[in-house]
């Protein structure tokens, strides 16, 4: 079992989202940025660390949305994820201004702003799969009519 935070980065109706590529089902996937806690830090921390280490740049205040389990097959192998969600503004006009970011883990990732309302109409994959029921929520005027 594994500690992540992931955190919804909002920008004028829009969602900062990594792009993943499945390898063993090949397809694309999308989730929130963010990446494990590490042992003796807290998830708030965690957070702008992760945002700091593949952004580069600072966050408003994070604001804990909820906390999720995440069960997943992933090349024959069952995880488990405990995620703690925050809700998070980019302060930095040289993420915002932008379609795209590269995020820097391990290695480069790309990320996308993505409307809410293509999330909420289920254009893409999203995990985790618990965090698209929550979106309708979230971000209500979005719900497609």
């Amino acid at each position: 079992m594994r500690a992540v935070a992931l955190c919804l980065l909002e920008h004028q109706n829009l969602l900062l989202l990594q792009e993943f590529w499945h390898e063993h089902d090949h397809y694309h996937f999308y989730r929130p940025p963010g990446g494990g806690i590490e042992q003796g830090e807290l998830a708030t921390d965690a957070i702008r660390r992760e945002m700091q280490e593949e952004l580069g740049t600072e966050i408003s205040t994070p604001q804990l949305v909820t906390v999720l389990e995440n069960i997943f097959d992933y090349g024959g192998a069952v995880k488990h994820e405990i995620v703690f969600l925050f809700r998070a503004s980019v302060l930095d006009e040289r993420i915002t201004g932008v379609p795209e970011v590269e995020l820097m883990d391990t290695h480069a990732f790309r990320a996308i702003w993505m409307p809410v309302g293509a999330l909420l109409r289920q254009e893409v994959v999203l995990y985790p799969v618990a965090l698209r029921p929550l979106l309708g929520a979230l971000y209500p005027a979005n719900i497609p009519g």
